[in-house]
């Protein structure tokens, strides 16, 4: 509630200072009623409703998701802040208070349909009448103009009065008034919305009293009779518009302005205005998206801490696969005694590489950046033209073939756009984690795999559906190709999880599953 009665107080503030260096006293009547009325609208209405900026793909937040969905085993238990029972004591005296302007409004309401009920209704050429002794000044209510009894029978009103009333009934500005009164019921609290309420009621004075001197054309003896009014010092009706308003100066000021506002100028500083608080508000909540992943990260981190007792230690990586590493280096072919060039395919992109007569070695991306060659495992060979062209050819094909593969993927993850990469309730199997690997390894055909190694490993990334079933799986990564495809096989024959779940709903999501694999080892060695 603070933050949403600073943004609007905020709007009515720069949309009233757009009005007094723009419009203020100045004969644009019709444009400032509705500049008004919008004002209000656009600065109470808009900061309920968040922005967001259109981006496809937000690299942030892709990353801080990527490294939550990198966590499926630690477990996890969102944390929400439950309301405190009961009323407090400033949503009570929210209510207390609203609900008095609301009595109030009702009651002023109620006065001015008795009245009408009460009075006498005449129809004539300014509309339709309400003669009542309880009426002591003109005024008028929506569709009907009131009127004393003693002044229509004596016929001392003057059609300048009445048309004066009648402008209020033709224009419409009890709807006005209705609008900003139901407001402060709701938000009596934001005191920008009394200034606003008097600056529209003077306006619709300005409408009026413009509208009775068209018809009669004689400034001085309507502004003698405007004065009579206030001389009497009547009371004004409430959620009425009376011809003895306050603020007399000014009206007659504004009887004989010409001077017209600066109505293309406020428009445009009011839409910049407008579209800057949505970009700062878009601003505001990609923040906000991108901070809630961190909580959620920062949730699982916290957990993990304060949990030692159920997080088992895993090994670190192997001697074995670091030896895996070292021995299958990138083979940068050349040339003896020439300037050599080629390319080859690190991690799915395509680099390029110059090794000059001193051996030197430079790589290259795609857009020509010149790369740390200390990013890349690698060695020189030193091959004949012939064998240099060969590996040219070769090294085309298998280019090729990751091409085609990254753009499998590609069309394997346009399908996760609509499940969740992050959930309050993760998926998991029903039967428990421990039970599952433990079945997955009974599963896992270890004769398939092809491989030196004792040690292997997968990481199979799927949608979990809403029924527990599993969907797109594949393997991220790298790690040995037969073990994942093997790992996919398995997988696919196990039985459903439990469903995700967010928001209280049942939804699908993403699940990445590391899998270690030590060959010909009993089972209660494996892994995961």
């Amino acid at each position: 509630m603070m933050l949403y009665f600073i943004k609007s107080t905020f709007l009515l503030l720069i949309f009233c200072l757009i009005f007094k260096w723009n419009l203020e006293s100045k004969k644009s009547l019709q444009f400032i009623r509705y500049y008004l009325l919008a004002s209000i609208v656009f600065a109470l209405a808009v900061p309920l409703f968040d922005f967001q900026f259109l981006v496809p793909h937000n690299k942030i937040v892709e990353t801080k998701e990527y490294i939550f969905d990198q966590l499926p085993n630690i477990p996890v238990i969102i944390v929400e802040n439950v309301p405190e029972k009961g009323i407090s004591i400033l949503a009570m005296l929210y209510v207390f208070v609203s609900s008095v302007f609301l009595t109030r409004f009702l009651y002023n309401l109620f006065k001015i349909l008795r009245i009408k009920k009460s009075g006498k209704k005449v129809s004539t050429s300014f509309g339709n009448l309400i003669i009542s002794n309880k009426v002591i000044a003109p005024f008028t209510f929506y569709n009907t103009i009131y009127v004393s009894d003693v002044e229509w029978k004596s016929k001392a009103l003057n059609p300048a009065i009445l048309y004066h009333e009648q402008a209020h009934v033709k224009q419409k500005h009890s709807i006005d008034i209705l609008l900003v009164e139901a407001l402060k019921i709701v938000l009596w609290f934001q005191p920008l919305i009394y200034y606003f309420k008097r600056i529209i009621q003077e306006n619709h004075e300005y409408l009026a009293d413009e509208f009775s001197l068209q018809k009669t054309n004689n400034l001085k003896n309507y502004q003698e009779l405007i004065l009579d009014y206030y001389d009497n010092n009547q009371p004004i009706v409430a959620l009425s518009s009376s011809i003895h308003f306050n603020n007399l100066k000014k009206r007659f000021i504004m009887m004989k302005n010409t001077q017209k506002g600066k109505v293309w100028g406020t428009i445009f500083y009011s839409l910049t205005i407008a579209v800057t608080y949505v970009g700062f508000v878009g601003i505001e909540t990609k923040a906000a998206e991108i901070k809630k992943v961190e909580d959620k990260i920062s949730n699982v981190v916290e957990q993990a801490v304060n949990r030692p007792q159920e997080i088992k230690s895993t090994e670190p990586i192997s001697e074995e696969t670091k030896d895996e590493i070292k021995n299958n280096p990138i083979i940068l072919a050349y040339i003896k005694g020439e300037k050599s060039s080629g390319y080859f395919s690190h991690k799915g992109s395509v680099y390029f590489y110059v090794v000059d007569e001193n051996l030197k070695v430079s790589i290259y991306n795609r857009y020509g950046v010149v790369q740390n060659e200390k990013d890349f495992t690698y060695e020189l060979k030193s091959v004949s033209k012939e064998e240099k062209e060969k590996l040219t050819l070769d090294e085309l094909k298998r280019s090729a073939q990751v091409k085609n593969d990254y753009q499998d993927i590609k069309e394997i993850e346009k399908k996760y756009a609509d499940a969740h990469s992050f959930v309050e309730k993760k998926a998991a199997p029903r039967e428990g984690l421990q039970s599952f690997f433990h079945n997955f390894m009974r599963a896992f055909d270890t004769k398939t795999i092809t491989t030196n190694d004792t040690l292997i490993s997968a990481r199979l990334k799927f949608i979990v559906e809403k029924d527990g079933s599993f969907s797109n799986i594949i393997a991220v990564g790298g790690g040995n190709e037969t073990a994942a495809n093997e790992a996919i096989r398995v997988l696919q024959t196990m039985p459903k999880w439990q469903p995700a779940e967010n928001e209280g709903q049942v939804v699908r999501s993403t699940f990445t599953l590391p899998i270690k694999i030590k060959i010909n080892q009993p089972l209660n060695e494996v892994e995961n």
